[in-house]
């Protein structure tokens, strides 16, 4: 695998020095069309605001539509939290917004720069009536019942949907289902996860809100259960939310309670992930013994594996580069799957091509497509020659 920059790293450096004189010629179009897909169509558009050949670019109204489209729906979203802070107000304890919408308002220079799909938020579960019937309320109801039980502990309801204004709401009592390793992690149950709440604001209402330590983890968290190789859409809406997370502020980090929360945790092979992709690029500024002992308290990543994950990413959630033959969904999210799998790198490595070896099924299905491709390879040859 090729080991070169992604195309879109001008981007995440222009964003990180607070910067708005990147090229949009830097970019070609299949990239830029990509931004917009996952989400990064307003920063681009940002970035690039003192470039003065960017209007030029026959892609330029597709950038300045999805930077007014963001302003539209950001506005949207930010009105629609107050509103149901404004109206769970005395009747509940607290409210904690969550993901894109607490990040967007907390820690972005502007709130519509981070696309969002829905509204996030984590109330006391003995407050869920309260909150339900404030919904209720506003306009909103449940399209979808999301079937309890069986075992499992969810960390959510149905999605709550507001039909005339298009917002979707999930209402949260924890952050991961049982469903996932990271439900079972002792960072994020209940008590742990109360004492790292702290007073703040939230468009000028009072709310609580995750501590800079606890965003950090979630964040890491939740981008490693939502996103793989083959599900890449949006993954770089946490690498960008660490950015902005990480740059210098008045209280710094506690990184000696993150490496006390770690041991022993599954936060801690995502987290280094994370932070050692970004520190590679010097979009952020983590000191060489955090990582170090982040290094320490996890097996999977290290010298063998450490630089291909780092490679995937630069080419499937950064680039959004297309899968093909051999790197196809299959066998991309097999090498992904192996490489972070507990134990030791080298272990992952020579057990790679066993993973990678297809069934007789799946050699058959491979040898289908090749033939399909190569009819409709002959047909095309065949009506240009007809032409």
């Amino acid at each position: 695998m090729r080991r070169s920059h992604p195309q879109l790293l001008p981007l995440f450096q222009a964003a990180a020095q607070e910067r708005k004189n990147a090229t949009l010629a830097t970019f070609d179009a299949s990239r830029i069309h990509w931004a917009v897909e996952t989400g990064l169509g307003p920063l681009l558009f940002q970035v690039t605001q003192e470039d003065p050949q960017a209007p030029t670019s026959p892609l330029w109204p597709l950038l300045r539509g999805a930077y007014l489209t963001a302003q539209v729906l950001s506005a949207e979203h930010l009105k629609a939290m107050t509103e149901i802070i404004d109206a769970c107000q005395g009747r509940i304890q607290t409210i904690t917004p969550l993901k894109g919408i607490s990040i967007a308002e907390q820690y972005y220079p502007l709130p519509y720069l981070r696309v969002m799909r829905d509204i996030d938020f984590l109330v006391a579960e003995t407050d869920l009536p309260a909150v339900e019937g404030a919904l209720s309320a506003l306009g909103y109801s449940q399209p979808f019942q999301q079937p309890v039980g069986n075992g499992v502990r969810h960390h959510h309801g149905s999605p709550f949907v507001h039909q005339q204004k298009g917002i979707w709401v999930e209402v949260h009592w924890g952050l991961f289902s049982s469903l996932t390793p990271f439900g079972e992690d002792k960072l994020f149950q209940r008590e742990h996860l109360t004492a790292q709440l702290q007073p703040s604001t939230f468009q000028g209402r009072n709310v609580t809100r995750l501590n800079d330590e606890m965003q950090l983890v979630y964040i890491a968290s939740h981008w490693f259960r939502d996103y793989n190789l083959t599900a890449v859409l949006g993954a770089t809406n946490a690498m960008l939310d660490i950015i902005y997370l990480l740059r210098p502020r008045k209280r710094p980090l506690e990184w000696g309670k993150i490496l006390e929360w770690v041991h022993g945790s599954v936060v801690t092979v995502p987290l280094y992930l994370l932070l050692t992709y970004l520190q590679r690029y010097r979009l952020i500024d983590v000191a060489p013994e955090i990582l170090a002992e982040l290094s320490r308290r996890q097996q999977p990543l290290g010298p063998p594996t450490l630089p291909i994950l780092h490679a995937l990413i630069d080419r499937y959630m950064v680039d959004g580069k297309s899968k093909g033959l051999i790197l196809n969904n299959r066998n991309i999210s097999i090498l992904w799957n192996t490489l972070l799998l507990p134990g030791s790198p080298w272990r992952n490595i020579i057990r790679t091509p066993y993973d990678l070896w297809p069934s007789r099924q799946g050699i058959m299905d491979q040898v289908t497509r090749l033939r399909a491709s190569l009819r409709l390879r002959r047909r095309g040859i065949d009506l240009r020659k007809e032409g």
